[in-house]
């Protein structure tokens, strides 16, 4: 009796002449396993290893050259970003200016990045151009003024939240001699050696009920800083009512459009929302003129 599944010539015979059924497909054979090597467990073991732990692996007793190499080079790398993230987060808290130092700290340290080296000139109104440099954030206060009291905190907690942005304060009529005090407190912001904002009595805000997270979000479209902070978001989600967010400083909220304009008042000047340069004001009070 003849076998059809038999691999024999008289079968493949019987199969030309259509006596036998074609024989079935075979099986496509199995795909091979990924051979792991020991270079390629070792350097996804580096990849994923901290400074630290790179540092404990090359002091270990069994370790070859090759492996050595590898380990020291992610270690590295490790210590590099780390040093990158540290001149990032290079300020952190609202600091006191000295009338004498603005230029310093406030005009020329606008322009350096987180190297501080001055970064080469990009295409005007690009991106890139708009975070150049560093945010510079100049608040103008007098302790009477309510606002003043209101918004310190507001900015001391968004310094720690935003430390790659500098923050500094002074007194108002020390920055500028004779400055009004229907103009203060006022934000004056800089980025890339450049007036690009400046906030004349609480301009776009929201009053003595502005939170932090408005705040911001003003700072945000000024390019003083370049993204919500996460920190604040999770501070303000942790809490239970507006009222509690405003006594921690932790509020979020959305700017009042209609206030968003920066008055020309004062003779600071002006600046629009993503201008690059603040125009100086065309206002007659000459007693206000911004002038260091």
């Amino acid at each position: 009796m003849v076998n059809p599944n038999e691999d024999t010539e008289f079968n493949d015979a019987l199969r030309a002449h259509g006596i036998l059924p074609p024989k079935p497909p075979s099986r496509p054979p199995s795909p091979d396993i990924p051979h792991i090597t020991h270079a390629d467990a070792v350097r996804a073991i580096a990849s994923t290893a901290d400074a630290d732990q790179l540092g404990n692996l090359l002091e270990g007793d069994n370790i070859d050259s090759d492996d050595e190499r590898m380990f020291e080079d992610y270690r590295r790398r490790r210590i590099a970003e780390m040093r990158a993230e540290e001149k990032r987060g290079r300020f952190g808290s609202l600091e006191p200016l000295a009338r004498e130092d603005f230029v310093r700290e406030v005009t020329e340290g606008s322009k350096l990045n987180a190297d501080g080296k001055v970064e080469p000139e990009e295409a005007p109104g690009s991106d890139d151009d708009k975070l150049k440099g560093t945010g510079v954030v100049v608040f103008l206060f007098k302790d009477s003024i309510p606002l003043s009291q209101h918004l310190r905190p507001l900015l001391a907690q968004l310094a720690a939240a935003h430390p790659e942005t500098k923050f500094l304060s002074i007194p108002a009529t020390m920055c500028i001699p004779n400055y009004p005090d229907k103009n203060v407190p006022t934000l004056l912001i800089y980025r890339n050696g450049d007036m690009v904002g400046n906030l004349i009595a609480g301009a776009g805000m929201n009053g003595l009920k502005t939170t932090v997270r408005e705040l911001e979000a003003l700072l945000i479209r000024y390019s003083a800083i370049a993204q919500p902070s996460a920190a604040l978001r999770s501070a303000a989600r942790g809490n239970d009512s507006d009222s509690d967010l405003d006594s921690d400083g932790g509020d979020v909220g959305t700017v009042n459009a209609r206030s968003g304009g920066i008055r020309s008042g004062g003779g600071l000047g002006t600046a629009s929302g993503g201008g690059r340069a603040a125009k100086r004001g065309q206002d007659s009070d000459d007693d206000s003129d911004f002038d260091l």
